[in-house]
């Protein structure tokens, strides 16, 4: 990372993005079936997870918010601004590619988290490792991050939620 703030005028755009994505997450899970008739816990219930996401999101994009009012003036856009853009893209590209492109369509579940989770810490911190000089000790922290990641995801989802994964 650059170290470059956002702008405030960045900062409020995004937090409103996200406290409506956050606002959209929690409503479509909040009105999916319980399955109350068919005596599911309800912490099984289909629209848990969703909701439970959904309403982090809306939280941290009203932290995003606050911070983006409190600011002393909201600045025209700074050099970082053009920055978060290609973050939020690149962010949105590995997301649709590990939904669409991995998840049930080849390698089992904990193999496509695990790419999913290395690839995403090497392509946001690739530049930074780079000029740091620090590659072969970012690349052995992502494995690390990937292979838990993806040991206790798919631990606490088939023995905790109870879901089969693909």
């Amino acid at each position: 990372m650059d170290g470059a703030r956002p702008s405030p005028t960045a900062e409020l755009v995004w937090s409103l993005l996200w406290i409506a994505a956050g606002a959209a997450l929690f409503a479509g899970g909040y009105a999916m079936d319980r399955l109350e008739g068919q005596h599911i816990n309800p912490y099984t219930a289909p629209g848990l997870v969703p909701a439970a996401l959904g309403a982090g999101i809306l939280v941290l994009g009203a932290f995003l918010l606050a911070r983006s009012l409190r600011s002393p003036a909201v600045a025209a856009e700074a050099a970082g601004g053009g920055a978060s853009v290609r973050r939020f893209l690149l962010a949105a590209a590995l997301c649709v590619a590990y939904a669409a492109g991995l998840v049930g369509h080849g390698p089992p579940f904990w193999l496509a988290t695990a790419l999913f989770v290395f690839v995403a810490i090497l392509a946001f911190r690739w530049a930074e490792l780079s000029r740091e000089g620090k590659l072969a000790q970012g690349v052995a922290v992502a494995a690390a991050c990937a292979i838990g990641t993806a040991a206790s995801v798919t631990l606490v989802f088939q023995e905790l939620f109870l879901v089969r994964l693909p």
